[in-house]
């Protein structure tokens, strides 16, 4: 395996094309320049990269780095720069898997800062440059996830707790629990806040017969209910199940967020996989997010963009917490002392804290089979037509 980001100038070279923060690349070229100058290092950097990256073990785990103690030494508070360097030797392979696939340099440029932006956002919440998600980047530069228009795309396989069935005739969609769930009486996840279990919770059933698919039905905005029902095969179709292919989104904070952006994003993100990937046939979109808290129903009117996203997709049971909308909302680090309330999503999420109400994340999907993005409506549960 050559390094050709041993090289400083090589090292430079990429990280201004991925718009990396003028000081993070400074210390990327420091970086370089020690690399050829410390066998030591080198030992420590090529183990690093054929054991943890190369072997493609960073695609099957998220774990914190391990920084080694001479790492820290030489290079303090941005010692984990120092493995972004040696995950950053993937760029020239990332590069030619885009020619490869016919895709432009304009697409490498906009998917990969992604990293520069994590840099960057790293740097405003502790005063240095690191990366702090390190678990979360080889998705760019396997070239696995690409960033188009708004949204960030992962072709993945479908491995949610439920199912989901479409009727035709009615044009009504609902998700089924599978077997095994362990729910609240009031249909949320057990684990929901990272509570105790309670004792009057429900563990669902899922059975598929000749003529029905029974099972717990979930509301869209995320609940189960504790009673089974049939749906009739003559009139309802499975059309989601484990290993069916979804495409995982992810939403950087960089742009406006509008139901017309995702709408374009996601109609452009359809062109481009029939194009590049045609043998990738997915079934729409899957995410685990802070913008399916459906606490935000409460916080937001009706008609803001991050309610009227939400409802566009159908939530189900999660063992989600506050940590999701806190990061994003306001940050992991902050105490809740210190946070102020100068927004309206800000103060809500503070009264619920200090009332002590539960917020959460949720997962939620959205199928093409419901209609375009954008357009749909769920059909409440008690006015599902269950035959």
């Amino acid at each position: 395996m050559s390094f050709p980001l041993l090289n400083p100038e090589t090292t430079l070279y990429y990280a201004n094309k991925i718009l990396m923060p003028n000081g993070a690349t400074e210390i990327l070229v420091d970086i370089a320049k020690q690399l050829n100058e410390d066998e030591a290092l080198l030992t420590i950097y090529r183990s690093f990269y054929e054991s943890y990256i190369e072997s493609g073990y960073w695609m099957t785990v998220w774990e914190p780095l391990k920084i080694d103690d001479y790492v820290e030494q030489r290079f303090g508070k941005h010692a984990s720069l120092f493995y972004l360097h040696a995950a950053l030797q993937r760029l020239p392979l990332t590069e030619e898997k885009y020619k490869q696939l016919g895709l432009d340099d304009a697409l490498f440029v906009e998917t990969l800062r992604d990293i520069s932006t994590w840099v960057e956002n790293a740097y405003n919440l502790v005063g240095y440059y690191c990366i702090r998600n390190f678990s979360w980047i080889w998705r760019h530069l396997e070239a696995k996830m690409f960033r188009i228009g708004r949204m960030q795309y992962l072709p993945l396989p479908f491995h949610g707790d439920v199912k989901g069935f479409y009727n035709k005739e009615d044009q009504q969609f609902v998700l089924l629990a599978k077997e095994g769930m362990e729910l609240r009486a009031n249909g949320d996840m057990q684990g929901v806040c990272k509570k105790e279990k309670t004792e009057d919770g429900f563990v669902t059933t899922y059975l598929e017969t000749d003529e029905s698919y029974i099972g717990h039905p979930i509301h869209p905005i995320g609940k189960a209910r504790p009673v089974a029902i049939a749906l009739s095969k003559q009139k309802w179709t499975k059309v989601l199940d484990q290993g069916d292919i979804m495409l995982d989104i992810h939403i950087p904070r960089d742009q406006p967020f509008t139901i017309e952006t995702i709408a374009d994003s996601y109609n452009e993100a359809k062109t481009f996989f029939n194009r590049h990937f045609p043998d990738i046939h997915f079934k729409g979109m899957m995410c685990q997010s802070w913008l399916f808290t459906p606490q935000l129903r409460e916080m937001l009117p009706d008609a803001s963009n991050l309610v009227q996203f939400q409802k566009q997709f159908y939530l189900y049971p999660t063992a989600g917490s506050i940590n999701s909308i806190w990061f994003f909302v306001f940050n992991e680090l902050m105490d809740i002392k210190d946070a102020k309330p100068d927004t309206t999503l800000r103060r809500k999420i503070l009264e619920y804290v200090e009332q002590d109400k539960e917020i959460f994340d949720l997962r939620a999907v959205f199928l093409d089979e419901c209609g375009s993005f954008g357009q749909v409506t769920y059909t409440e549960l008690d006015k599902l037509i269950l035959k």
